[in-house]
């Protein structure tokens, strides 16, 4: 019997590329730097590959990794996270001359929930469905800042992280291909391949170094498929879809929601020509 994450993975099979092999950078010192391109959208079009990349922190990049990004073309830099994790461990892009780095909280320094620990990267398979929608509705004005960002001329291809690539990148995920036509289903399961990377932070914590495990030897001991199920947890398919939902019954859609956030319509029309492949255009 297939776990819902898989049988979600197949079925979406017709409304992306491949197996999403393609969509990891495999770098040292980051779990979960993906590329969100080559998803088709409703209208029969793709998201350019190599134009908008979610990640995790990128505070441990070795030199290697860093020129590995800025050999994709890397203009852009967007940082996520709060002030004690910036303070913690601050981006290796901050200071850079090659790159434009934004700060842009998107979550804040303040509980935005009252629950234990209001942070969403700490929360567990329990976590308040309001977390998110928290994070959208008092957090809309700061959505709308990561975008226009995006959008401004010569952006990309660009780079936004949290802690984790899971939660706040995630929802700025979820409204740029709700922006690009991308349906539904392939945005949850985009959510959801964070699991499919993040388990290695797990086992290299425990050991305390990198181990350099492959993403698919997550059945290959106990161990590994603990640290599977805890990252899958953390990421369930119904989270990015109450939260994809929302967006829509309340704002109107991921457009609107956005116009409502200070972006112009004419950034958003400048953002989606410049992440989605030209109409004629097939083979991506």
């Amino acid at each position: 019997m297939y776990h819902p994450l898989h049988l979600m993975i197949l079925q979406a099979k017709n409304m992306t590329d491949d197996d999403h092999t393609h969509r990891i950078l495999d770098l040292d010192g980051a779990y979960n730097v993906r590329d969100i391109g080559g998803y088709r959208t409703v209208d029969g079009r793709a998201v350019r590959r190599s134009a908008l990349f979610r990640s995790d922190n990128l505070h441990d990049l070795t030199p290697h990794s860093q020129r590995a990004l800025l050999e994709q073309g890397l203009r852009t830099v967007i940082d996520l996270r709060r002030t004690d994790s910036v303070d913690e461990d601050p981006n290796v892009f901050a200071q850079s001359s090659e790159v434009a780095y934004h700060r842009v909280n998107l979550m804040g320094d303040d509980p935005l929930v009252e629950v234990e620990d209001a942070s969403a990267s700490s929360l567990g398979p329990d976590r308040p469905p309001q977390v998110y929608t928290a994070i959208l509705d008092h957090r809309r004005e700061w959505m709308g800042k990561v975008v226009k960002l995006l959008a401004a001329p010569k952006a990309l291809p660009a780079i936004y992280h949290c802690n984790s690539g899971r939660d706040r990148a995630g929802l700025v995920t979820m409204l740029l291909l709700g922006v690009a036509g991308v349906p539904r289903d392939a945005i949850i399961l985009d959510y959801t391949l964070s699991a499919r990377y993040l388990w290695r932070r797990i086992l290299d914590r425990n050991a305390g170094r990198m181990l350099r495990l492959s993403p698919d030897a997550w059945d290959a001991s106990d161990e590994a498929r603990a640290a599977y199920q805890q990252e899958r947890d953390l990421c369930p398919p119904q989270a990015m879809r109450a939260s994809i939902e929302h967006v829509h019954h309340v704002y109107g859609g991921p457009r609107a929601y956005l116009l409502g956030a200070g972006v112009t319509k004419p950034e958003l029309h400048r953002l989606r020509a410049a992440i989605l492949e030209q109409a004629e255009t097939h083979d991506v």
